[in-house]
This record gives C-alpha cells, structure tokens and sequence, in this order.
C-alpha cells in the first residue's frame, strides 16, 4: 500500500496529501491501518523537497485530530458495545486508561499518539466516560502536534533513503512498545503486591 500512495504523492500531491491524510484519521478508528507509515513517508517527501512542507505538516495533523474526535464521538455514541472492547486486552486496556483519568484527568491524552495501537482506545475511553469534548480536543491535539513534529524530524533526519528512514523509525516505535510492555507489567505487579498486603492485614 505504502508504493500506491508513494506514487500518488509524487504524481499528484494534493490528492496524495488528501490521502495521508484519510489515512491518519482511519488509525484513530481502525488502528491497523498505517497511518504513521503514510505520515511519515510525506515528512521525508517533504524534507527531500517533493512535497510542500506547511501543507504536508497541515494534512498529517488535521487528519489526526479529526481522528481523535471521530474516536472519541463514537466512544460517547456507542459506549462500551464498541467493537473495540470485543477483545479482552481492549477491555483491559480501556479499564487501565480509566484508572489513569481518576490519577491524572485528561492530561493523560497528550501522550496517546505516542501508543501506537492504544491511541485509539484512550479516545474511546473518554466518549465512553463523557468526559467534555473542550480538554479532550486540546489535550490529544498537544498530543498530536508532539508526534506529528517528532516524525517531521524523523522523516527529514534519519537518513537519506525511505528504507533507512523507515527502518530507524520503526525501531523506535517498537523500543516504546517496549517501555509501555514494561510500565504495565510493573504496574500490575504492584497492583498484586498491595491487594496481598491488604488481604495479610
């Protein structure tokens, strides 16, 4: 897929942006669609001077924040029948992100965007718990911004070839797989520890 739309930004770059755009908006609602992979191809077109930077930087946040509304007005209409949580690590996930709101509100939603294959739950967590749409639009659009500059930066400073770029980037995504993988293990062992600690008192 990643050849289709290489091809129609350089053939046709508005419509291409158009697509990136799309595409990082249909992340936030259909996390299997690569939405990061389309951003970050347009940021190293863009860096290489094939692309018009304002309106590449300007396509991949406004498709992502519209993503992130979309996630969250279905969140709000749907509630808890969502799709999302036919899964049992959805319903777990979901459940942690509630945990995290009573702790720290809805400044939890600035770092969505850097889950990858979470984001969308969180957004769905705060239709689901109503909360106001004013903090929830800011919130994930800081959010946005953050990891929309990091891959303008990744495209333009990790190499002179897509492959190079995209290989780096990639590993960086899964190095932060891995930090959340070992926040959420920690978290649960202590979670363990206190309710055995309770039960012994």
């Amino acid at each position: 897929m990643l050849d289709t739309i290489h091809a129609t930004l350089l053939a046709h770059p508005w419509a291409g942006l158009l697509l990136v755009a799309t595409l990082a908006w249909l992340e936030y609602v259909f996390p299997p669609a690569p939405g990061d992979s389309a951003m970050l191809l347009a940021c190293f077109l863009a860096g290489a001077g094939s692309l018009p930077r304002g309106g590449t930087y300007a396509a991949c946040f406004l498709g992502s924040v519209a993503g992130a509304m979309t996630a969250y007005a279905l969140g709000a209409r749907l509630g808890r029948s969502y799709f999302f949580l036919r899964s049992e690590w959805a319903a777990g996930e979901l459940a942690r992100f509630e945990r995290g709101l009573e702790r720290f509100g809805t400044r939890l939603l600035a770092v969505n965007r850097f889950l990858p294959g979470v984001r969308g739950v969180f957004l769905y967590g705060a239709g689901i718990g109503r909360l106001s749409w004013k903090p929830v639009l800011i919130y994930s659009s800081v959010g946005n911004l953050l990891w929309i500059a990091l891959i303008a930066w990744a495209g333009t400073s990790f190499g002179d070839s897509w492959d190079e770029v995209q290989g780096i980037f990639r590993r960086y995504v899964w190095g932060i797989g891995v930090v959340v993988a070992i926040y959420v293990v920690w978290g649960y062992v202590r979670a363990k520890r206190r309710a055995r600690l309770r039960t012994s008192s």
